[in-house]
């Protein structure tokens, strides 16, 4: 099950959490927050905030093009957007520069995000990373990533069936084609 990356979004759901932080925020942190919600928006909506992809790193579950966006080393395009709101990490952190659009976020999507950041902001990285690996959906990769498909976390953290699942596989899919088919 793929969804459909949001640069907007997830520069909404960023500067979100980043402003809960105080301006500037933990690169782990900030993407263990981001997975999170997106977790969270999967079992309660079946669908993500950022449409990122999942992945399975040494430190726990990550969204990956967020994760390369704070890197510096996502594709040309969705890195000049970002940074145009988000300044280049300096050691771990990662300041925000401006305040992205957040109108794009739904209110129940901002709930979640403040929700994800009042669990995981107290927590040390150690205590972060001992926590994700305990998500039923993380493997060690052993010195790589592996990719987490959304179905594996809907069939490991939700009572859906898998003919539930596959249903929501087929509306995503079909969701995809008409945004696609029609430039949303």
């Amino acid at each position: 099950m793929t969804f459909n990356f949001s640069i907007e979004k997830t520069l909404a759901a960023t500067g979100f959490v980043m402003a809960l932080e105080g301006g500037k925020c933990n690169l782990i942190k900030l993407i263990k927050i981001l997975y999170f919600a997106d977790r969270i928006a999967l079992q309660s909506w079946h669908r993500t905030i950022t449409g990122d992809k999942f992945f399975s790193m040494k430190n726990g579950p990550i969204v990956s093009t967020a994760y390369d966006l704070a890197k510096g080393t996502a594709p040309k395009k969705l890195q000049s957007l970002w940074d145009e709101y988000i300044g280049p990490r300096q050691h771990n952190t990662i300041p925000l520069i401006k305040m992205p659009d957040t109108d794009v976020l739904s209110e129940a999507e901002e709930r979640i995000l403040a929700d994800a950041h009042a669990k995981i902001s107290p927590m040390r990285t150690g205590q972060l990373i001992e926590w994700c690996h305990k998500f039923p959906e993380w493997s060690d990769p052993e010195g790589s990533s592996v990719r987490i498909d959304p179905k594996s976390v809907l069939r490991l953290t939700t009572v859906l069936t898998s003919k539930d699942i596959d249903a929501i596989e087929e509306e995503v899919d079909h969701s995809n084609f008409m945004a696609t088919a029609f430039g949303a």
